[in-house]
């Protein structure tokens, strides 16, 4: 049994090396494909017939001929399979519900943002059976939450009607797709790193200060969202730095006692995961709150330890990329590639 389910996972790792090079190119051939990914022509001829016949890959004309019989040409159907990103968001008194579906390719085909003054189990219902209906090929549906998301169960939420609620698996009972759910300063900090192609750094603090909620964080180390033993990692607002939860949404507008907070804060967090950059967003960092953060960690941290501080003012465009990172990854037999 054992030696039956390890030539399952060789497959399936074989079958996404093609996958990724497939989708990293205009078109392969058998030929190319072998030589990218190491795998024998035989075996890429066999994955790329099990995809053809699924429709994750397509056949285009052949190739100009050399001499020899043309080569068959493949690329992949970026709209073999459509996703939804889903996040539910409060600032202050706006509760909001984001939605976009995306190919494969991360081509967004429809996206609306929609406020309300409650958000209700019924009416998140409401939209993914919209989008269940209106995109057949909906397969995966990943949704960010303000919240401690264990094994896909809701803890400390913003909402309450999630709090103790197995979201994940009465989604994909109700739904028949596959489902992604996390919190939603983690779907945050891994966006923010896999989109930043500048960093030369290998982990990054993400923390972010909803108005008038309290913060929380992201953190990712070697390029994967740090968990904690409960999924309890990143919640800074429980950091006993002597501003009570319910006291930490009322100080944003106290210039002096918000900016302290929060470099205490970023202390804190440099000292125990010492990350090379560390990311703070928040409608509330007014340009004198930053310089007054900034001041405060260059003189209290030290010397040659000052954290790498970044602003960022608001989190949608990273959230969004770390919801179609993670529902992507959904896709792909729970692994990522990573080539050296």
């Amino acid at each position: 049994m054992k030696v039956a389910a390890n030539t399952v996972r060789i497959r399936q790792i074989n079958t996404e090396l093609i996958r990724s090079v497939l989708r990293q190119s205009d078109y392969g051939t058998k030929k190319s494909i072998a030589r990218t990914t190491g795998l024998s022509i035989a075996t890429c001829g066999n994955i790329l017939k099990e995809l053809l016949e699924s429709g994750e890959v397509l056949e285009m004309d052949l190739a100009d001929s050399t001499g020899g019989r043309p080569s068959r040409r493949f690329v992949y159907n970026q709209d073999y399979a459509h996703l939804l990103l889903m996040y539910l968001r409060q600032e202050g008194t706006e509760k909001i519900i984001y939605s976009s579906v995306i190919n494969m390719g991360g081509k967004v085909l429809h996206e609306e943002r929609s406020c309300f003054t409650e958000i209700s189990l019924a009416g998140v219902n409401y939209l993914i059976d919209t989008f269940c209906s209106s995109f057949p090929r909906l397969k995966v549906i990943g949704i960010g939450v303000p919240a401690v998301v264990n094994k896909g169960i809701i803890g400390l939420c913003d909402f309450d009607f999630l709090i103790g609620f197995p979201f994940a698996e009465y989604l994909r009972k109700r739904t028949g797709r596959e489902i992604v759910i996390e919190n939603d300063v983690n779907c945050t900090a891994i966006g923010y790193f896999r989109a930043d192609t500048d960093q030369n750094t290998e982990s990054l603090a993400y923390i972010y200060y909803p108005k008038e909620g309290n913060p929380g964080a992201g953190i990712v180390v070697n390029g994967s969202i740090l968990q904690g033993n409960s999924n309890f990692a990143g919640e800074v607002s429980y950091l006993p730095l002597g501003v009570p939860a319910d006291l930490q949404r009322k100080i944003q507008g106290d210039k002096g006692r918000f900016s302290y907070y929060v470099a205490k804060t970023v202390l804190s967090v440099n000292a125990i995961i010492n990350p090379g950059t560390i990311v703070l967003s928040g409608y509330s960092f007014t340009p004198e709150i930053r310089e007054l953060v900034l001041q405060r960690v260059t003189e209290e941290a030290p010397a040659g330890h000052v954290p790498g501080l970044i602003f960022q003012e608001d989190i949608h465009d990273s959230y969004v990329e770390g919801l179609k990172f993670l529902a992507l990854k959904k896709m792909s037999c729970e692994f990522e590639l990573v080539r050296k």
